[in-house]
């Protein structure tokens, strides 16, 4: 990569013009008065200029120039054949920023936005820009449509709040400029690091709290540009599958994952795709307790690791590329899943769901469905991964055959024992101890199978048993991941989110288990745990979900002042009643409120199908806190409990009331 200092030159060029425009147009949309007007529909909260685009425009140009006087000696193996797509890039690039810019001051149609920007893949397409994924030059086209209108609306939709788009879109470009470089492909390398210099100038007036917007002139302009780089790169920076298609769709994985996300989020809430909205990922990782800068930055940190794993996949071969790619696409199904749990209250019409929609919908619902589809990937990801870890190279002729031949037999006794040993019963949301037991024993009872069969009619197999035992620890370790996914993001979640009134809890038994788990779960009630106090000095040091034992009850003056506690919760019910009053007096002497928790039980008495009487004896989990000498306010809130019933007709129910 010799020519590196030139891309460096080109990408600090367009930086430097972008910085110097993007004030200039600023005022310019200001005095015409092209501004972006608050919305219930939109993040931003005052008027805010647009025709930023306009300054990425003429910065990127600036970068041109200077890569074609840079790269003019034809050390870039320019030449016709390259040169005609690249011209292409440059002219449904200009064309989408043409409709941008019309789209800013006029507003047009999604309809006719989608027409506009598909005559934009043509335009590509007729220089010859077009993604080499089939033998047949009509799906190769449709492909390249599909991908060109994709990445464009992509970032659109992802320019939803300040910063996000044109950082992400820096990023993309540099790595997207890395990749083709790597190949060789220098003209179009240093066309990337130009947008990305651009981008990188302009996010300086862009950066929450943003001062300009790049309206759909930019993001619409930055999306084809990108689009079409990595469709119209030379023949040789395309010799697998994996860098055809797995490369540039890591690099721009962000965009996608947003547009992913909102497009199925949408179609099953009834709603139109092209309505605007507070429901991108950028706004569901707010409600985790970001704020825009995090999430800003997140996002550029997040792009960052995708271009990363894109520079690995342009150096592995096609077997451990595509099982690093389709890694990459299971994390981020995982992560989209759980980002579209997360309530959000987008606001807009709904509109009545169409056949189609409804099928759709059905078929995602299917929750049982979507786990074994995921569990197919996993088996077949580790199965492969075993054969790759135990010959560390070139995969030997007759092991690929073994493999080719047994990989549908593993799959299927690995999903046949999920189902046999109850794996998908089990609620991700709540998964414990025995959920991993039951995982444990089908992969084992499937490595089982599998060996004996290796060990009748797979003769290379048996020959190497370490290929099942590697499956049956790396299907363990995916599996397993898998189901834990959910409960790790929500820890996350909880770090992410750390706000409220700080409490300690007194007691790291059973009880105070139940209590910290029980205020997480209510986060309504600004609750938030902060440490343990036990009086067992063999728990001092440990932790309970994260929460530390810090001492006991000679060191609760120190734990209050050292972690900042405005309430102390008691969780254990194994204190006497003495005990309990000398911590009130000494929460009391530290100017705390002191509360107790008491879990009990209220049972409903029913006769047959009807409802005869009920009686509720202790109908709470109750915390009552006193302090001060004074009263309080009462606040109650449903929850975290559970109702069963018994072979004579009774229920029991609970539920948490917190009263302060």
């Amino acid at each position: 990569m010799s020519n590196t200092w030139e891309l460096a030159v080109v990408c600090g060029v367009a930086l430097v013009a972008a910085a110097a425009l993007t004030p200039l147009w600023r005022t310019v949309a200001e005095r015409l008065g092209v501004v972006a007007r608050p919305a219930p529909d939109r993040w931003h909260r005052r008027p805010t200029a647009l025709l930023g685009g306009v300054a990425i425009l003429l910065a990127s140009a600036v970068g041109v120039t200077v890569g074609a006087a840079v790269f003019r000696d034809g050390r870039s193996g320019m030449g016709a054949l390259t040169a005609e797509p690249l011209v292409g890039v440059g002219l449904s690039a200009v064309f989408m920023f043409a409709v941008g810019v019309i789209d800013d001051v006029r507003h047009l149609r999604p309809q006719l936005k989608f027409i506009l920007q598909t005559l934009a893949g043509v335009l590509l397409v007729s220089f010859g820009g077009i993604l080499p994924l089939s033998p047949w030059y009509g799906a190769n086209v449709v492909i390249t449509l599909f991908w060109f209108v994709g990445v464009t609306n992509a970032f659109n939709l992802l320019d939803n709040m300040d910063g996000v788009a044109a950082g992400v879109a820096a990023v993309a470009s540099v790595f997207l400029g890395i990749t083709l470089a790597h190949d060789g492909a220098w003209w179009h390398a240093s066309v990337a690091w130009a947008l990305g210099g651009a981008a990188l100038g302009f996010l300086r007036y862009n950066f929450p709290p943003a001062s300009i917007f790049m309206g759909d002139a930019g993001s619409l302009f930055l999306g084809s540009a990108l689009a079409g780089l990595a469709v119209s790169s030379p023949p040789a920076a395309s010799g697998s599958l994996v860098s055809v298609l797995f490369v540039p769709l890591t690099i721009v994985a962000v965009p996608v994952f947003d547009t992913a996300l909102v497009t199925v989020t949408r179609t099953l809430a009834g709603r139109a795709i092209s309505q605007g909205g507070r429901d991108h990922s950028t706004h569901r990782l707010v409600a985790l307790g970001l704020n825009e800068r995090h999430v800003a930055l997140l996002l550029y940190a997040f792009a960052a690791v995708c271009g990363l794993v894109a520079l690995v996949l342009i150096r592995l071969d096609r077997g451990l590329g595509t099982l690093l790619g389709v890694s990459f696409l299971v994390v981020m199904g995982l992560l989209a899943a759980y980002l579209g749990r997360l309530q959000v209250a987008p606001p807009g019409k709904v509109r009545q769901p169409a056949a189609m929609t409804l099928l759709v919908g059905n078929f995602l619902h299917k929750r049982r469905l979507a786990e074994l589809m995921l569990d197919v990937a996993l088996v077949a990801m580790a199965y492969y991964g075993a054969y790759r870890l135990r010959f560390d190279g070139v995969l030997p002729p007759e092991y690929a055959t073994a493999f080719e031949a047994t990989v549908a037999l593993v799959i299927a006794v690995n999903v046949v024992a999920f189902a046999l040993f109850g794996v998908y019963r089990g609620a991700w949301d709540y998964a414990g101890i025995f959920d991993v037991y039951r995982v444990v024993g089908a992969i084992l009872v499937s490595g089982a199978v599998v060996f004996a069969y290796a060990e009748w009619r797979v003769p290379v197999l048996a020959q190497s048993h370490s290929i099942v035992y590697i499956d049956t620890v790396l299907a363990m370790a995916l599996v397993l991941a898998s189901r834990l996914s959910f409960k790790s993001l929500e820890l996350i979640r909880d770090r992410l989110g750390r706000h409220g009134t700080r409490v300690l809890i007194y007691g790291a038994d059973d009880g105070g288990e139940l209590t910290l788990r029980e205020l997480r779960n209510h986060g309504d009630l600004g609750l938030r745990p902060v440490c343990f106090v036990d009086d067992d000095a063999r728990r001092h040091g440990a932790e309970i979900h994260g929460v530390p034992i810090v001492a006991g009850f000679d060191g609760l003056a120190w734990a209050v002042a050292h972690y900042r506690i405005d309430k102390i919760v008691i969780g254990t019910r194994k204190l006497a009643p003495e005990a309990v009053d000398i911590i009130g007096a000494l929460a009391r002497q530290l100017g705390l409120e002191v509360a107790e928790v008491n879990f009990n039980v209220s049972w409903i008495a029913a006769s047959g199908p009807a409802l005869e009487s009920q009686s509720h004896e202790a109908a709470e989990a109750s915390v009552a806190t006193g302090g001060n000498g004074g009263g309080g306010a009462k606040v109650a809130g449903e929850g975290g409990g559970g109702a069963g019933a018994d072979g004579n007709g009774h229920g029991a129910v609970g539920d948490l009331r917190v009263a302060g």
